[in-house]
């Protein structure tokens, strides 16, 4: 096969992929089946090339050079770079033979292990602590947070230091990375092998069951006719709400409840679904927390707060009980991501999929949480920035011909939902991905101590007061970025 026809993504790809970064998940098949870049017709006809969806790496071999990779261990979101052999699942070999291809193709070999969030943080410190790339990762994988955290005490290595990364290319997720940028600067950004950005997508699930049982309507429907709002959520909430077991009481476990979900997860989508943010940012691209002073924010969360104090509401655990007491068909919606979905598969219960609601139907579209999502960064002490840059463009280019493709494939269509409204749903919640920087790179001091605080109050927090209370947290953080890209731009 010429190489040529590896390299060139072409129109040929159905145009709703060119229409945004995002639009790889906004059609209800992303690829045509008869193009794939394992497919010497890509570059057939006449077509016209797309810029943005080309490769544009140098011809170069590295010799057989040992390229190290850590990773995050998941049971659910494909974060491992490597899986070490073909198992005939279709996301794993896709991963697998796109290693395997850019291995032949440049002359490394990968070496992959994995661990989990802290220890790669620590990790990262302590190479570039080291003050040398022997020996070292090439990439070490983090959370954004982390990321973030890392970027700004220049453990990581500039993106302009990594000369064949194009994050303009198609192939990354612009609308999202846009969102993650501080005064026009990127910290890191999300390629097409970091589908967990995708997988860890907020979503509800919901009983069907339940839906016909009560008559509750076609809630895909709602959806479309945008009458899918925090007023019906509640309304159905409610009215599925049993005393199961008729002992008189309503109890997690023992009875059907109408909403369950982990806290930390759940209670910052409903100020996102909502349209609103923590932090926004200002026409100079930098960090602003507004939430103290923001009357819609406040009022929609303290009414958030009223429903979480009802019988009809679970969502101040933070363990695996809600997504079993779902499977048992003893809640009406899970408030869970899309990653989750693996999960359920060969279950007997009839499940859907939802975006989560607009607050009312006067909000311009409906929003989904993009929550913390982990990706691959470079090492300040990297031995060769170019070499991990032709291998980083590499991985996002194969991956969104192959990786996306079979992740599309298994996770939006028959594998793991049963209808063809839920994949039209669940293109919705991809195509509308929100980032709020308190909610992720700024979780530790900011989502986490007010999700906490609803969890320690439960029905009793005054919203107000919590979001006042965090305003010096928020701003002395932003002061610290402030300080950073001072001293870049002075150094």
């Amino acid at each position: 096969m010429k190489k040529q026809a590896l390299r060139i993504l072409t129109l040929m790809l159905p145009l709703c992929l060119l229409m945004s970064s995002l639009a790889l998940v906004a059609c209800s098949t992303p690829y045509d089946e008869t193009d794939s870049l394992e497919s010497g017709s890509l570059n057939d006809g006449a077509e016209t090339e797309d810029p943005r969806a080309t490769l544009d790496n140098p011809e170069v071999n590295y010799d057989g050079y040992v390229f190290r990779v850590r990773s995050i261990a998941s049971e659910t979101h494909y974060t491992a770079l490597d899986p070490g052999k073909l198992s005939g699942e279709a996301v794993n070999d896709a991963i697998y033979e796109r290693n395997r291809q850019i291995e032949n193709e440049y002359g490394i070999e990968f070496q992959c292990d994995t661990s989990d969030i802290t220890s790669n943080y620590v990790t990262m410190e302590k190479q570039v602590m080291a003050g040398t790339g022997d020996d070292g990762y090439d990439l070490i994988m983090m959370i954004c947070r982390n990321a973030f955290s890392s970027a700004l005490q220049n453990y990581l290595i500039n993106y302009e230091q990594l000369p064949y990364v194009d994050t303009d290319k198609i192939y990354y997720f612009d609308d999202i990375n846009k969102q993650f940028t501080i005064g026009n600067n990127t910290f890191f950004a999300y390629g097409s092998e970091n589908i967990n950005v995708f997988s860890l997508a907020s979503a509800l699930f919901f009983n069907k069951e339940i839906v016909a049982n009560q008559g509750m309507g076609n809630l895909y429907d709602d959806v479309r006719n945008r009458q899918w709002t925090f007023d019906r959520l509640y309304s159905l909430a409610a009215e599925a709400t049993t005393d199961t077991n008729g002992d008189s009481s309503i109890r997690f476990g023992d009875d059907t409840l109408g909403l369950v979900g982990n806290y930390d997860r759940t209670i910052p989508c409903f100020w996102v679904a909502a349209g609103e943010k923590l932090i926004v940012k200002d026409e100079e691209d930098l960090p602003v927390y507004t939430a103290q002073g923001n009357e819609r924010m406040i009022n929609i969360m303290q009414e958030a707060a009223t429903q979480f104090a009802t019988d009809a509401f679970d969502v101040y655990g933070a363990d695996e009980r809600r997504l079993q007491t779902f499977m048992d068909g003893k809640a009406l919606f899970l408030s869970t991501g899309i990653g989750e979905l693996s999960r359920l598969k060969g279950v007997e219960l009839d499940y859907g999929v939802l975006p989560w609601p607009m607050y009312d139907e006067n909000q311009e579209n409906y929003v989904s949480r993009c929550g913390d999502a982990w990706l691959h960064c470079v090492p300040t002490n990297t031995k060769d920035p170019e070499r991990t840059s032709v291998i980083m463009q590499a991985l996002a280019y194969y991956s969104y011909g192959t990786v996306y493709k079979a992740y599309y494939d298994q996770a939006l269509t028959a594998q793991y939902v049963r209808d063809p409204d839920s994949v039209n749903m669940m293109q919705i919640i991809l195509s509308t991905l929100s980032v709020d920087l308190g909610d992720t790179i700024w979780f530790e001091n900011l989502r986490f101590p007010i999700t906490k605080t609803f969890l320690d109050k439960k029905g009793n927090i005054g919203i107000a007061s919590t979001f006042k209370i965090y305003e010096r947290a928020a701003n002395r953080e932003i002061n610290k970025v402030a300080d950073f890209l001072a001293e870049k731009e002075n150094g």
